[in-house]
């Protein structure tokens, strides 16, 4: 009977710790699980965020190639202001260039129109502001005139 009691001491000792494993065991089991999830999340996240950086370095790239207003505007304010004083202009007056024109090559034309101070007659009809056909058919002294839109 002594043997009986050690083997039921024993089958509840191997029994609680079985209980007791396979417990544990779920917990763990549980961790790992929640740990892959949150694996598998992060990979997602660096995935998403390797393909922000990339649109990012696009977007810098485009910038490069097509500046918006302000950096252009900054850049013509920067070159139209140098650094550096202006180097004082040296004239070469003894050296000619043999190819090119000069002013004294040029010639004047004359006027394309030219008055006729001679024919006062005609400059005055024409020297005035323009008028009505009815009004010119009474200032030309009765006279017929053909309308040519008729």
């Amino acid at each position: 009977m002594r043997q009986f009691s050690i083997l039921v001491i024993f089958v509840l000792a191997f029994g609680g710790a079985a209980v007791l494993y396979e417990k544990e065991s779920r917990k763990v089991k549980g961790v790992l699980t929640q740990i892959t999830e949150l694996q598998a999340q992060m990979g997602d996240l660096q995935a998403e965020v390797n393909r922000l950086n990339s649109e990012l370095e696009a977007v810098k790239l485009a910038e490069r190639r097509r500046p918006n207003l302000r950096t252009m505007a900054s850049r013509i304010r920067r070159e139209s202001t140098p650094s550096m004083p202006p180097k004082p202009v040296v004239e070469k007056r003894y050296e000619r260039k043999s190819s090119g024109l000069v002013t004294s090559d040029v010639t004047t034309a004359p006027p394309a129109i030219q008055s006729n101070n001679g024919n006062a007659e005609q400059d005055s009809e024409w020297s005035r502001p323009t008028i009505d056909a009815d009004q010119y058919q009474e200032e030309s002294g009765g006279q017929e005139v053909l309308d040519p839109y008729q």
